[in-house]
């Protein structure tokens, strides 16, 4: 009975954007120690099409988006079915042509990851349409494009994730917006809560932008509490930023950018007890000490490592006072000099910052999942199995996932796996397979 019991609070969902947890790591156990050489077992594979977005998982639905066509012009929601991976619903609409709104990378498709709770979908894509969908049949419950309203800050559209939190649906637009109509582009730090049934705006953060900050894109916040109160943390104007979700009014702010950063960085914020770790775009990765306690106490940089921490798109993943994740420089100037890029897996003290060990060879190397002492780890065209250990580099297992050379599917790599009731998740530029990584 005790076994079953363990069992039962093994299994999770992965209901949004970097997981149950918020920060790329899952609570989830009893997981396959070693792969045979084939890999693990494949339960199935789903057609799909182009898209950057990681799918979510609750209960037995798998919740998955992408882009019809290379240029836009439609875009697709899709429900499957996690025990085969046979379609449940889709939702198809059109959207505008990538190229009129200037997306870069266009081919990379849909960015977002959907958010999902115990009865609908919220989804968000590349030219700001949001849908909140019927999670039983896809029927839309309500919309908004936000593209009507707001102009993102950044080349490739709208890639945050919605997040739920609190009750609310929380966007953060970013850094560097402008408000359509707005003949001088007067930029702001931007920030809403929509209320999720009825897709009303409940608060609005909004403050200009600092003219001597780069703008950003792409961030989505991390949530934990700070003086007892729940929070969205992200970097605006160069500060790490905390708002309080009742009310959407800062509670806690620290300036953690040097000047020639970004405004807005893409990783979220890593919340730990006592640190903030921030891996910020031109900038150096840096821990910040803080009482989340006591918020109004004066907060410090713990550690600012000057080294090559780079990863654009996923923070670190923390495990028993260590971070892994990857050091070395995404090369962006376009999509084929970014697929070439290659990094080292690194380990590193939380507390410190040093480094423990570090791993070359990472040619694309950016997406991580963190569950049981194990780390999923995405590479070209490929995954491997790593120990979460600070005493070395460890490799458990590896299989080929895909076989495409075009650069910009390529990219298809730096995309997070899933894990969710024992179904490891992992997306390519035609599939969505799911591997079973559940001990027998």
């Amino acid at each position: 009975m005790l076994a079953c019991l363990l069992a039962l609070a093994a299994v999770q969902d992965w209901p949004q954007f970097q997981g149950p947890r918020g920060d790329g790591t899952s609570p989830e156990r009893g997981l396959l120690r070693a792969w045979p050489e084939e890999g693990p077992p494949v339960r199935w594979r789903a057609p799909i099409k182009m898209g950057w977005a990681s799918p979510s998982v609750v209960g037995n639905d798998v919740i998955i988006p992408w882009t019809e066509q290379p240029n836009g012009v439609k875009e697709t929601v899709a429900c499957l079915n996690a025990a085969d991976g046979t379609e449940k619903w889709r939702h198809t609409y059109d959207v505008d042509a990538y190229w009129k709104r200037n997306i870069g990378w266009a081919k990379g498709g849909f960015r977002s990851t959907p958010a999902v709770d115990d009865r609908r979908v919220y989804t968000l894509g590349a030219v700001g349409h949001l849908f909140c969908l019927e999670r039983s049949d896809g029927k839309v419950v309500w919309t908004r494009n936000l593209w009507d309203e707001w102009f993102p800050s950044g080349e490739k559209g709208y890639n945050f994730s919605p997040i739920l939190a609190g009750g609310k649906l929380i966007l953060y637009y970013g850094d560097g917006c402008s408000r359509v109509g707005d003949k001088e582009k007067n930029r702001v730090v931007l920030c809403r809560a929509l209320d999720p049934a009825t897709g009303e705006t409940l608060w609005t953060f909004e403050e200009p932008h600092r003219p001597d900050a780069r703008m950003g894109e792409g961030q989505t916040p991390a949530i934990a509490e700070l003086g007892g109160r729940l929070c969205a943390i992200f970097t605006g104007n160069r500060d790490l930023v905390a708002l309080a979700l009742d009310d959407g009014k800062p509670v806690w702010r620290f300036e953690a950018v040097k000047p020639e950063g970004r405004g807005t960085t893409i990783p979220t914020p890593l919340v730990l007890d006592r640190l903030i770790v921030n891996i910020p775009d031109l900038d150096y990765p840096h821990a910040v000490a803080l009482d989340r306690a006591k918020p109004a106490a004066p907060a410090t940089m713990a550690w600012k490592k000057e080294s090559n921490m780079f990863t654009a798109i996923h923070a670190f993943r923390h495990r028993e006072g260590f971070l892994y994740g990857f050091a070395g420089q995404i090369v962006g100037e376009s999509e084929a000099s970014a697929s070439e890029s290659v990094l080292s897996l690194s380990c590193m003290e939380a507390s410190t910052g040093k480094v423990r060990w570090s791993e070359r060879g990472f040619r694309n190397g950016v997406a991580i999942l963190e569950a049981d002492g194990l780390l999923f780890v995405r590479l070209y065209q490929t995954l491997r199995l790593v120990e979460a250990t600070p005493d070395g580099y460890r490799q458990l297992g590896e299989v080929k996932t895909h076989n495409v050379r075009k650069a910009t599917l390529n990219l298809v790599d730096l995309v997070s796996p899933v894990l969710s009731r024992g179904g490891l998740y992992v997306r390519t530029p035609d599939e969505l397979i799911r591997y079973d990584v559940a001990a027998k």
